[in-house]
């Protein structure tokens, strides 16, 4: 289905964002990496790590059972990807809103600063993909096209 069909994807509750935002497997690269949303994170930490059931759960992040499901069947199915393909796993974006308590402007601080240079890398790489495919275009030109 496609993402910008239906409702917009209401905003979660979270309790932190997370220090460590990228666990990378050996030998593996950044390039393929599996991104999970922080909220799918916190779906997981709830019930895989907390115990609570489905249903607590989803009144914690303030959403239905139904969108939390998703959100932890989405979590799991990157996660067991991340382990059995060996990717990297990468902590970021989603819809959320951090709850109130000691540090969470530092945290929040943290995760916008810690989006932005992952935006600059981002930017970085494909700027030196367009290069090197300028690189290749200039090399496929015949001799008559590179003189005109």
């Amino acid at each position: 289905m496609c993402p910008c069909r239906g409702r917009k994807k209401g905003r979660r509750w979270i309790s932190e964002v997370p220090l460590v935002r990228c666990f990378m497997a050996e030998g593996a690269n950044d390039i393929d990496a599996i991104s999970i949303t922080l909220e799918e994170l916190e779906a997981v930490r709830l019930v895989d790590l907390l115990d609570l059931d489905q249903q607590e759960a989803a009144f914690y992040m303030g959403i239905c059972r139904k969108a939390f499901w998703n959100d932890l069947m989405n979590a799991r199915k990157k996660i067991a990807a991340a382990l059995v393909y060996g990717t990297s796993l990468r902590i970021e974006g989603g819809s959320f809103i951090l709850r109130g308590g000691e540090g969470t402007d530092d945290m929040a601080n943290l995760a916008r600063r810690q989006e932005m240079e992952l935006m600059e890398k981002e930017f970085a790489l494909l700027r030196s993909r367009l290069e090197h495919l300028g690189l290749r275009m200039e090399a496929l030109k015949g001799p008559q096209e590179r003189d005109s």
